[in-house]
């Protein structure tokens, strides 16, 4: 019975695939497999040429502070391609460099890979999508690679850096509720020490709608979006559970472009995950200025619940083919925040 797939091994697999595709490998007699360099050593006779990844080294993702056993950890991987070619027309040694060739040219044409979805014990994970980046290796680090081979000879390779590997947990931790609107409140403790673990008693200020102008000469700008109630803006709102409010929304953009209000909602016990009715709707302009809310042009949004507590968090997300690769690539706004008490 297969072992179960790991995410560690879904990626390494998806780069392996990726290599196998570019080099055509069926049609031109080459396996490419995963493992140490001295497993991949063709035997006398063996009529195929050979392209080996070696993941040998795994580390921290470098950025932030490490990830709590309830988040999903993001490493990075280092990899040594080898080809072993074989005789053919062409010498073996002429053969591995065609095949090195055809990996380094794979990678430069193409350094961040397709999506790739993370199956989890059978289920949909993340979908991510990795960097691969060429890494020179000096002697002392190709001889103590090739020191652990045993009396396998040197072959021509390369190494990369493949980022971002995702390690999400089995049970990953509900994420917690969002700041909606911030206060503060002097107290006594001298006078009233049970005054230290009293309810907050003094008025709260969600943050204040400023401004903005989408730069619109760049490839990748994100809308930006405020509530228009009553003639004013508002990133954040808090209302008693069953207050009516049918949110309207203002999409700073450029005009006509079509953009998709996506929500998400939380509570105490599955955390965050998508919810609600997805609009889809157009920018109205570059630029977002509160003082003209009572004109501005707005999409409706039905709140995904109002009947009970918790968090909903709209966006307005934007899809665009990016011009140096084409990749389909998806940004979204700042978020505006729903708080139900």
């Amino acid at each position: 019975m297969p072992l179960p797939a790991s995410s560690l091994s879904q990626v390494c697999r998806s780069i392996a695939d990726f290599v196998s595709t570019r080099l055509a490998a069926p049609q031109n007699n080459i396996q490419v497999r995963i493992g140490n360099p001295a497993s991949a050593v063709p035997e006398k006779g063996d009529p195929d040429h050979r392209v080996n990844l070696f993941f040998y080294r795994v580390e921290p993702n470098g950025f932030g502070p490490a990830a709590s056993p309830g988040e999903t950890w993001q490493l990075r991987l280092h990899c040594l391609v080898t080809s072993f070619a074989v005789d053919d027309e062409n010498s073996a040694g002429e053969n591995d460099l065609r095949l090195l060739g055809g990996v380094l040219s794979a990678f430069h044409e193409k350094p961040i890979l397709d999506p790739l979805l993370i199956k989890i014990n059978g289920s949909d994970g993340p979908t991510i999508r990795t960097q691969v980046v060429f890494q020179p290796l000096g002697m002392d680090e190709i001889n103590h690679l090739w020191a652990t081979q045993g009396e396998t000879a040197y072959r021509p390779s390369v190494a990369y850096e493949i980022a971002l590997v995702p390690v999400p947990p089995k049970v990953p931790r509900p994420g917690g509720p969002l700041v909606g609107a911030v206060g503060f409140e002097v107290r006594s403790n001298a006078a009233d020490p049970a005054g230290r673990t009293a309810p907050f008693g003094g008025h709260a200020e969600p943050p204040p709608v400023v401004v903005h102008e989408v730069n619109l000469r760049l490839d990748d700008w994100a809308p930006r979006i405020c509530f228009v109630t009553g003639g004013v803006c508002a990133e954040s709102v808090s209302l008693a559970v069953g207050t009516p409010f049918s949110p309207r929304v203002w999409v700073a953009g450029a005009d006509g472009v079509a953009v998709r209000l996506s929500w998400e909602i939380w509570n105490q016990v599955d955390g965050w995950r998508p919810g609600g009715t997805d609009v889809d709707t157009v920018a109205t302009g570059p630029r977002l200025d509160p003082d003209q809310a009572a004109g501005a042009t707005t999409t409706a949004a039905a709140l995904p619940f109002n009947d009970h507590a918790g968090q909903a968090v709209l966006y307005a997300k934007r899809t665009y083919n990016r011009a140096s690769d084409d990749a389909l690539v998806s940004v979204r706004s700042n978020p505006l925040l729903v708080n139900l008490f």
